[in-house]
């Protein structure tokens, strides 16, 4: 089979426009250049895309409403949720300590848009979303400033407990509404019965309970759906 000069160009320049239309497509469809690289990131490491999307929209949910205890902003919001999304990147590379992988994968990544101060955040903020708490002994944590390791203590903590409320992979956690207090309380609104996932969150419960000093609760209300 010999091609010619002619068709070889020819496939190039179709390549180079099917990759092109992409990135415009991509551009029209998530205009925010931060997420859009998150984004492009976890697809390229094949991450759990439901599963991944679920945990971020409950993580920012606590967020949302844990705001009077943690005193954070959008900013750090933001964070939380590009980590929610990245958190099984790592299980492109070993299912076992994925969460290492995970840092290592968003480390090395180049995320335009964000600069290197917020990769590193997000990039420990995902290596703490399960296992061990950030302690002072692991370098990368060691080498944030003390205000930055008190954002990572904080947004770790409410992501492990929203990677715990999906523990089976199918939503059965669809909301959850907080009553602060000490404990905290976590009403969950489920679909089906979600022992597994309340069994896994308060197993994660641990980073919130040093971090906020307070336990946390759960209970258990039947999502019913949106109203016709």
């Amino acid at each position: 089979l010999t091609l010619s000069d002619k068709a070889i160009r020819e496939g190039i320049i179709y390549d180079f426009m099917q990759r092109h239309q992409e990135g415009i497509r991509a551009e029209q469809e998530i205009p925010n250049v931060r997420r859009r690289n998150v984004l492009y990131l976890a697809q390229r490491c094949q991450y759990p895309q439901a599963h991944s999307h679920h945990v971020a929209r409950l993580a920012v949910q606590l967020f949302d409403q844990m705001a009077a205890l943690h005193k954070l902003g959008e900013r750090e919001r933001e964070w939380l949720e590009y980590a929610a999304l990245l958190h099984d990147i790592g299980y492109l590379i070993n299912p076992r300590q994925h969460h290492k992988h995970a840092y290592y994968l968003i480390t090395q990544s180049d995320l335009d848009g964000l600069t290197a101060e917020e990769i590193e955040l997000i990039a420990n903020i995902t290596r703490y979303h399960r296992r061990a708490l950030p302690e002072v002994k692991h370098k990368p944590f060691e080498a944030l400033s003390l205000k930055n390791r008190r954002t990572v203590q904080k947004l770790s903590a409410l992501l492990r407990i929203a990677d715990g409320l999906d523990r089976s992979q199918f939503s059965v956690v669809q909301r959850v509404k907080i009553r602060l207090g000490t404990p905290v309380r976590m009403t969950l609104e489920t679909t089906s019965d979600p022992e597994l996932e309340i069994w896994a969150a308060q197993s994660r419960a641990d980073l919130f309970e040093r971090v906020f000093r307070r336990g946390v609760e759960f209970s258990v209300r039947t999502y019913q759906g949106e109203s016709a």
